[in-house]
């Protein structure tokens, strides 16, 4: 019968503990790579995508199709490019019904900042003053005071509330 070379593995028990640290640094390492390769993709992906959906929408209208075709296939692609624009701008992920009722608010109340726009979304979507003031890096007492300037600049009475005139608005 012939011998039969077998590798013995070294478990994790078995390894000193100056050759898991080496491990633990190493794994550390490779997730610090990672986390870099992952932010570059984000980065380029972010950067080409408001292009990607310019050049769709250029190949779409050379294409030699049904008109009717082509039209809901340039409304898709101009949705998607108010949806980010709409993102970037205020700076949060919007989904297609918070971009539709941001251009309803811009349309009604030019006015409006881009931080103002976020806090009504975030209004919108119940948030309470303490926790849109943390997404927003501001005090919850300055998130009253953003809310008071803007019970004057959507011309409601500071007695009515700014989420039910925005939920109605939404609706409308």
């Amino acid at each position: 019968m012939p011998a039969v070379a077998t590798r013995k593995k070294t478990s994790t028990l078995e390894q000193t503990p100056i050759e898991l640290e080496k491990k633990i640094v190493d794994l550390k390492e490779t997730i610090e790579n990672n986390e870099n390769d992952l932010a570059r993709v984000a980065a380029v992906n972010q950067s080409n995508n408001g292009t990607s959906l310019r050049n769709l929408l250029d190949q779409i209208h050379a294409l030699d199709i049904d008109p009717m075709v082509k039209r809901q296939m340039t409304d898709a692609c101009l949705r998607l490019i108010a949806i980010e624009t709409a993102s970037k701008r205020i700076g949060i992920e919007l989904t297609e019904n918070d971009a539709a009722f941001l251009l309803k608010l811009e349309k009604k109340h030019h006015g409006l900042n881009s931080r103002e726009l976020r806090v009504c979304i975030f209004i919108k979507l119940n948030y309470d003053t303490v926790e849109i003031a943390r997404f927003s890096n501001i005090t919850p007492r300055g998130m009253e005071s953003i809310r008071y300037r803007m019970h004057k600049k959507l011309g409601i009475g500071l007695q009515d509330s700014i989420k039910t005139y925005l939920n109605k608005l939404a609706v409308a």
